[in-house]
């Protein structure tokens, strides 16, 4: 029988901002992209429609599907939705046959019985932060709200990603019923039985089972506040009927709570938890000050995405795009994403580079470059995007390094920052790596991540960068004036040797308000080409590559 051990740690980081770079030249147009980004797709479904190559060509090589899951529909009836986070999901496909053929693109958005309702003029479910019933809607809405909860029957809409498992395609969210099969060709729903449930929530992000066999392992969360509530370890198998075990259940640890309630267990308030780590021999669950502390590091950080995570040197390392605080969470509501009186869009910014410490629990951390921002009002300030970076969080097994021990104690977890805030503005997120240096503890010299940035000040990321994580002066980015990308996914060359041979595939809002499927070179984030799609599409999470002939 396999044996995982597990992990907790919660973490602080602090960043700063960046110089000027070069960008692109196009109109600029930051708030028209912003508004396009966060709007209902109002248009027919597409059923392979062809995209125009505007800028580049399409490398002969690159021959598969890109698929993206991502909010589409704002609106439940007369309700606006609250969050970007609530909108129902909206599935992209674009095929790509290299430069001689033009790519094609099908958009669907999922049945879910959420959309349904949504369709049929009422929110059905409570959705991320917009619940059933308005405030002030009497007794009658709580009571809704509260019978829905007790009856484990939340929201299926399956709006934030695109997994392979088995020979099926998955679209899902953070709600154990939301899991629904997805036919990769033309995105329509297939009949998928989910086997038994653990727990009440999930995280979106299930990584495929280090022991092999096409299964996935995943984290759910069993709510029964106050009394042991839990993280549930548990993989999910590879043929039908798709059983869930349980590999381990780790109580949460509500460390703020009086003592008495720890002496008789009932100190076990849950925590929001989106994603986590896993290596080939560990699993490593992130429990942050988010309700829905442990404070193994102080003070505690809050996060979304897991970069990598990979054992070294008698720990365990978690790599991940880390954040001061939840603030983030405000940020992305749909009220601060449109409304230009809460909302700052790039303006010229003069920035002066300190010798001062960032962080008093990081310390002087001089390998990178640090900056502070000295143009920009207070008020503007707070508008602008939060801060992250991405962060490695070392856990030192107790025991020491021959794999025996577990990686939530002895020496103090370390966390340093991996990224060069001159080139990421000082924002971090959506990460992705070359899968072939993913977990395994051959990997642990693996050096590049990427995700989204920012030029500041703005209230969303406006740019691609390329991190090197170790600190060899790879770090580059990518900048379209005006443009809002969105996850960069790796896609290796076939036969490359270097772990950067290979393309970012990202689906942006163009600066008049169109999409554009933007393919970069890896190794020095250079535009190969810029697909332009016929229809505007909304700003998407996250998503999948399937090679010609069904690999990912």
């Amino acid at each position: 029988m396999r044996r995982y051990r597990c992990a907790s740690a919660a973490a602080l980081l602090c960043c700063a901002l960046f110089p000027p770079v070069a960008c692109l030249p196009t109109a600029a147009g930051g708030r028209t992209a912003r508004h396009a980004a966060f709007a209902s797709y109002r248009g027919e479904a597409v059923s392979d429609a062809s995209m125009e190559v505007v800028r580049g060509a399409v490398p002969d090589w690159l021959r598969g599907a890109y698929l993206r899951n991502g909010p589409g529909l704002f609106e439940a009836g007369e309700r606006r939705l609250r969050h970007w986070f609530d909108g129902y999901a909206l599935l992209t496909r674009v095929q790509l046959s290299g430069g001689e053929t033009p790519p094609r693109l099908t958009t669907r958005f999922v049945e879910t019985d959420a959309l349904t309702a949504a369709r049929a003029g009422s929110l059905g479910y409570a959705e991320f932060q917009t619940p059933l019933s308005e405030p002030g809607g009497g007794v009658a809405g709580a009571l809704r709200s509260l019978a829905a909860l007790a009856a484990g029957d939340p929201t299926d809409n399956c709006c934030v990603n695109l997994v392979r498992h088995g020979g099926d395609l998955v679209a899902m969210t953070e709600t154990q019923r939301s899991w629904r099969a997805i036919d990769p060709a033309t995105l329509k729903r297939v009949p998928w039985a989910a086997g038994s449930r653990l727990g009440v929530l999930g995280t979106a992000h299930p990584h495929p089972d280090p022991a092999g066999g096409g299964g996935l392992i995943n984290v759910a969360t069993d709510i029964n506040p106050p009394f042991f509530s839990s993280y549930q370890v548990y993989t999910v198998s590879a043929q039908p009927p798709w059983h869930r075990q349980l590999l381990a259940s780790i109580p949460c640890d509500d460390r703020a709570a009086p003592r008495r309630l720890h002496w008789f267990g009932l100190a076990s308030a849950p925590r929001w938890l989106h994603s986590f780590g896993v290596t080939d021999r560990s699993v490593v669950v992130i429990e942050q000050p988010a309700a829905y502390d442990v404070h193994v590091v102080q003070p505690p950080f809050f996060f979304f995405h897991v970069c990598n995570t990979f054992e070294a040197d008698g720990a365990v390392c978690v790599d991940l795009c880390a954040f001061d605080d939840p603030e983030i969470v405000s940020s992305l509501s749909l009220e601060r994403l449109t409304d230009d009186s809460q909302a700052l869009d790039p303006l010229p910014a003069i920035l002066s580079a300190s010798s001062r410490e960032i962080s008093p629990y990081l310390g002087s951390v001089s390998a990178r470059s640090h900056f502070d921002l000295v143009s920009i009002s207070d008020d503007s300030q707070a508008r602008d995007l939060p801060r992250s970076r991405v962060v490695r969080l070392s856990l030192p097994r107790r025991g020491g390094g021959d794999g025996g021990g577990d990686a939530d104690g002895g020496a103090a977890p370390e966390l340093v920052p991996l990224d060069d805030v001159s080139v990421s503005g000082g924002f971090a997120d959506l990460p992705t790596i070359n899968p072939r240096v993913a977990g395994s503890e051959s990997c642990a010299d693996y050096r590049f991540v990427y995700g989204i940035g920012a030029a500041r000040p703005t209230p969303v990321s406006n740019r691609l960068v390329k991190t090197d994580v170790a600190g060899r002066g790879g770090d580059a980015a990518f900048e379209v004036a005006g443009m809002l990308p969105g996850e960069p996914l790796f896609v290796p060359r076939p036969g490359g040797a270097e772990e950067d041979d290979g393309v970012l595939l990202s689906m942006g809002t163009d600066p008049d308000g169109g999409s554009s499927l933007y393919v970069l070179a890896a190794q020095d984030m250079r535009l190969l080409a810029q697909c332009r799609s016929p229809v505007p599409l909304p700003a998407g999470f996250h998503g999948c590559w399937l090679e010609e002939g069904g690999g990912s």
